[in-house]
């Protein structure tokens, strides 16, 4: 315990020590942007630190000087990033202002540190400018690949300025194109088991959203892809139970017999005197078993719209069985355990409904065929 005790107290003096660093080895690695972070968050805790004063006197002109260099890079250079480069100097440099203005005592070493919030605005704006006209160049190329880059320009357009322009409708309009569209057919069976299946449906297509999330696929059912006035889906799954049947019933019933001996089963006189009278207590015990069972396969197709051309197709089973027993007996109930006993008194249960047992058969399909679907559409 002793030999624990000091390996956690270890543990946190050396976590302490990290997290108080003077920014001593940062500086030395030329990493003046951290190297100013660190004596900054030390001085916070620590205002009198000579070594963290020292390494924040030093880092942040070098820090500066460095931003500054790469701004006037960038400013130069026609490149595509230029935009990003500069906004992302200068929210380094302003960040470091706002640390610095946080802390008295660092606010009192370097009293006026330098921002670019003029700067940073305008970086902001040709920022967006530039995602923006990108995302329509790449939108006008009318393809699902190019509609994802759009996609990617418009958001990034958005980030730099919020509502930029008409960016938000931008964003929903190549993100739509970019989406692969995939409706969902819902199984049709008997009438006694519509129900049921439409049950399995609308849990399925859910699921199946749930897992696609921030990906650029989604799932339709019939009514929304007719609510939506869909006349271009990509794919459809057709799905279909196949071979299904519902509530077999099987009963069995097994018999023995059971006996206990030296049972007290009353008193005899001996010489005036009583005395217990033993003897061998039978009886027959009759097990009852009632078994209902239920299966089904479903047939999973992915189909082109375009062409009906099947792209993958799979087979998923299930089954599922509902019993319940009970038993009577025969003779004397001494001659019976106390699990036998409990039997005994057991009646058998109503069976549940034919719509319950389809329900139940279908939940290991709905499992295997949730994450036969994640596959299938992961690369989008």
């Amino acid at each position: 315990m002793k030999k624990v005790n000091h390996l956690l107290f270890f543990s946190l003096v050396i976590l302490i020590v990290a997290s108080c660093s003077s920014g001593r080895k940062a500086y030395k690695r030329g990493d003046y942007f951290k190297a100013s972070m660190e004596s900054i968050d030390r001085l916070r805790t620590s205002p009198n630190n000579e070594k963290s004063q020292g390494v924040l006197l030093k880092a942040y002109p070098q820090a500066l000087k460095m931003a500054e260099r790469e701004i006037a890079n960038a400013q130069s250079a026609n490149q595509q990033d230029k935009f990003d480069m500069l906004v992302y100097q200068y929210e380094r440099v302003n960040q470091l202002a706002n640390e610095i203005y946080r802390c008295p005592k660092a606010n009192e070493l370097i009293s006026n540190p330098t921002e670019f919030i003029v700067e940073l605005a305008d970086a902001k704006n040709d920022a967006a400018e530039q995602n923006y006209n990108l995302g329509l160049k790449a939108y006008d190329l009318d393809n699902m690949e190019q509609a994802r880059v759009a996609y990617n320009y418009f958001v990034k357009a958005n980030q730099y300025v919020n509502g930029y322009k008409d960016v938000l409708r931008k964003i929903a309009e190549a993100r739509y194109e970019a989406t692969l569209r995939v409706v969902v057919q819902k199984p049709l069976t008997s009438a006694n088991y519509q129900y049921s299946a439409d049950f399995f449906y609308t849990n399925l297509v859910s699921e199946m959203s749930q897992n696609v999330q921030n990906r650029f696929v989604r799932f339709y059912t019939e009514d929304e892809a007719y609510k939506e006035n869909m006349r271009n889906p990509h794919q459809y799954i057709v799905l279909n139970f196949e071979n299904f049947n519902v509530g077999n019933i099987k009963e069995t019933m097994k018999s023995i017999d059971v006996k206990r001996d030296s049972v007290v089963v009353g008193q005899v006189q001996v010489e005036g005197k009583s005395y217990n009278a033993y003897s061998t207590v039978k009886a027959q015990l009759n097990t009852f078993r009632r078994e209902i069972s239920s299966r089904g396969i479903l047939s999973l197709r992915i189909v082109e719209a375009m062409n009906s051309r099947v792209l993958q197709q799979r087979n998923f089973s299930g089954e599922y069985v509902w019993v319940t027993s009970w038993s009577t007996f025969k003779g004397d109930d001494r001659a019976l355990n106390k699990e036998q006993k409990e039997m005994c008194t057991k009646q058998a249960q109503i069976a549940p409904q034919h719509q319950d047992l389809f329900i139940e058969f279908t939940k290991p399909i709905y499992t295997q065929a949730v994450s036969y679907v994640r596959s299938a559409y992961v690369r989008y």
